[in-house]
């Protein structure tokens, strides 16, 4: 039945809204209470063998949820970037970078739609917009700036990735129950740009707010928002763990708060800064990592196992880094070198190389004291000596050095395009566990269909362009860029005046407040807002 409606649903809409799309391959996976999608991001496969080695009992909790591969290829170009990547999970459309949950401009690549020319860079709705529409809470998590691409891939929608402003306001407004990582400066009057203060906001919202590890425990409230750093944590081995929380003690309140909803949630979690040590080749922070994002793994499916009716999907957006457990120094006797040549450097090292590379003095003549006192090092040779004093990145440097002596190699100090690993756990009675080889916007149509939501129908209800929808009704538009990152939207008609402020969720007609269900998005030259809008000018 479920999928019958599903079917009816999507012919209604190609019939009175005429998208230049269909999904054919829409499946009916069952259905389930709880979603929880959780993103290692640029956790390659090698990533995660690497890290699994450095761990006691040589096992991670994912290792028992492995069932299957993702290609992560973006709308036009096979190695993907954050922005798009998430996006297609959160949305089920792949699509091209900068872009953060909006349509493409470009395609071509396998999975990527082809669409119209007058959708390029319309916002898409998302599951967590689906979800809260649902009459779920939702929720995101993240140790990186709450505004980077991945999360905000799930609660924004800007061309620009890089636009942390304008995702920050957006996420204030969006009605999401639980919001926890870092990033407050892009919310503080301070230090954003139209000095808006949106951290008094997010308070007279009704949220519980907090900026320590103390406070989040303490805090009893149904909403609320923890921001632990002005831009991002420190890596895990570095973090204070006495004033900051782990990656899975906020995975762990986000779902105390979330699961007092009857109808359910959709959370959001994402070990952010295995990218970042990836991307810097740094094999300590890397690991200690992937451990972190792992401990929040078995958080969620504990949670899952107490409370039935939960689907827990698992997936990085990219790998990044291009890391191999295995080195050229052993392309003879690979076979016959022991697992501690691999492991003892990295295991017992104090700090990440990054931070040990700030110890190094500008002319690099301490290097050997910094390369002993951190990682144990005590012999580096003429080569090891030239490459740090040589190369401009200090860190990047140290890190191919110990990396070599652990016979770990890297190709690069960006994504690569290989598949990633798929994870999937289910207690939702029918509900089936994701398989197989995948692309990336199947996750989001995974998800979209375990909610039982219509994410295609859901952008048409919240996103409209504002100047045909008003002029149709014979009114007229104007936008007025009042500073930097304040835009709005001005419509009048007669003697009504409706001011639609960009990147929130009311409009003001006649000096009145308006909810208007859903966001106005500025995007290139375009405003869109809920369909919904267009029902203040008669």
């Amino acid at each position: 039945m479920k999928r019958l409606k599903k079917i009816l649903a999507a012919t209604l809409v190609v019939a009175t809204l005429v998208p230049s799309f269909v999904f054919a391959d829409k499946k009916d996976y069952g259905s389930a209470k709880n979603v929880i999608i959780m993103i290692p991001d640029g956790m390659s496969v090698e990533a995660l063998t690497t890290a699994r080695w450095m761990t006691e009992d040589k096992k991670f909790v994912m290792d028992d949820l492995a069932t299957g591969l993702v290609r992560t290829n973006n709308s036009n170009t096979p190695i993907a970037d954050s922005a798009p990547a998430g996006t297609a999970m959160a949305t089920g459309i792949k699509t091209e970078s900068p872009f953060v949950g909006c349509y493409p401009t470009k395609g071509g690549m396998p999975g990527a739609i082809e669409i119209e020319k007058d959708r390029e860079k319309q916002p898409i709705a998302n599951v967590l917009e689906g979800a809260e529409r649902s009459g779920r809470s939702t929720g995101i998590v993240s140790t990186s700036n709450i505004q980077h691409a991945t999360p905000a891939d799930f609660s924004a929608h800007n061309p620009d990735r890089n636009n942390y402003e304008d995702l920050g306001e957006q996420q204030v407004y969006q009605g999401m129950e639980v919001v926890l990582g870092a990033g407050s400066m892009y919310l503080s009057k301070e230090s954003r740009k139209d000095k808006e203060d949106l951290i008094s906001e997010i308070k007279n919202k009704g949220y519980d707010y907090f900026d320590t590890l103390e406070g989040m425990k303490a805090s009893k409230g149904d909403k609320i928002w923890g921001l632990f750093e002005d831009k991002s944590f420190p890596y895990e081995i570095e973090r204070d763990k006495a004033n900051k929380p782990s990656l899975a003690e906020m995975t762990d309140k986000a779902l105390e708060v979330l699961s007092k909803n009857d109808k359910g949630f959709f959370l959001m979690v994402e070990g952010s800064e295995i990218d970042w040590a990836a991307h810097s080749n740094d094999p300590v922070a890397l690991v200690h990592e992937i451990k972190a994002f792992d401990d929040a793994v078995k958080v969620a499916k504990d949670f899952a196992d107490k409370n039935k009716d939960t689907v827990i999907v698992i997936a990085a957006d990219h790998g990044t880094g291009g890391i191999t457990f295995g080195y050229r120094n052993i392309t003879k006797g690979y076979d016959k070198a022991p697992l501690n040549e691999f492991t003892n450097i990295i295991s017992s090292a104090k700090v990440s190389v990054t931070k040990a590379a700030e110890e190094v003095k500008e002319d690099k003549s301490n290097i050997k004291e910094v390369m002993y006192k951190n990682f144990g090092i005590e012999d580096l040779n003429e080569e090891e000596l030239n490459l740090v004093k040589n190369e401009k990145d200090t860190a990047s440097a140290m890190g191919r050095i110990i990396s070599a002596r652990s016979h770990i190699a890297w190709t690069t100090g960006g994504h690569v395009g290989g598949d990633v690993g798929l994870y999937s756990y289910s207690t939702a009675e029918g509900a089936e566990r994701l398989i197989g080889t995948v692309h990336n916007y199947e996750i989001g149509r995974y998800i979209e269909d375990l909610l039982d939501i219509d994410l295609d129908k859901l952008t048409e209800e919240l996103y409209q362009p504002i100047r045909k929808g008003f002029e149709d009704k014979g009114a007229k538009v104007e936008f007025n860029a009042k500073g930097a990152n304040d835009y709005e939207a001005i419509v009048t008609k007669g003697n009504d005046k409706i001011i639609f402020p960009v990147s929130k969720n009311y409009a003001i007609k006649n000096g009145e407040k308006v909810d208007l269900g859903g966001l106005t998005i500025y995007s290139t030259r375009s405003v869109y807002v809920p369909q919904k809008a267009f029902e203040l000018v008669k």
